[in-house]
């Protein structure tokens, strides 16, 4: 029996502008000093990705590419919400699929309906332009839990970025 799933994700980091500043993250944390600038400014890349990781949601707007597998149709495209008419299929020979040859759902998070194919890819625009303010509170709270767990090595976004997230978090 085949399975949708989604096989890789590409998307284009060179041009994002991160949701929280380092002085957002800096009062949030209360932290007043500079020596750790550096380092929180990293806290604040990992600590999106983590949050995208876990929620599947995109927390910065940027392009996706994304090769898939859609057997049984339905598939959703990963890091919504996706602009729908950005989207791009390709088929597993790298050919443009016409847009009257394939079905897209309504919404901001967005499935292909058809074609049910093994092998494609979607090229698309994702995430948020401005992060709404309960996911950008899970982030501020995983930025603090990496930096006063940094001696341990925190492998998790903590306990109460999880229970921030978790209602938002989308399984595709």
């Amino acid at each position: 029996m085949l399975y949708n799933k989604i096989l890789d994700v590409q998307s284009d980091e060179s041009s994002i502008t991160e949701p929280v500043t380092l002085q957002e993250a800096k009062d949030f944390c209360r932290i007043d000093i500079s020596t750790d600038d550096d380092l929180i400014s990293m806290f604040i890349t990992a600590a999106r990705k983590m949050c995208e990781a876990y929620t599947n949601i995109g927390f910065v707007q940027r392009e996706f590419t994304v090769q898939l597998s859609n057997p049984n149709g339905g598939i959703y495209l990963p890091y919504g919400p996706i602009e729908a008419d950005s989207v791009e299929l390709y088929d597993a020979d790298g050919d443009a699929i016409e847009a009257a040859d394939y079905e897209l759902s309504t919404g901001d998070f967005v499935q292909i309906l058809e074609p049910w194919d093994e092998r494609m890819k979607a090229v698309y625009t994702g995430g948020y332009e401005t992060l709404p303010a309960q996911l950008k509170s899970g982030l501020l709270n995983t930025i603090l839990y990496l930096y006063d767990n940094r001696a341990d090595g925190a492998d998790s976004i903590g306990p109460i970025a999880k229970m921030i997230l978790k209602p938002f978090s989308r399984v595709v």
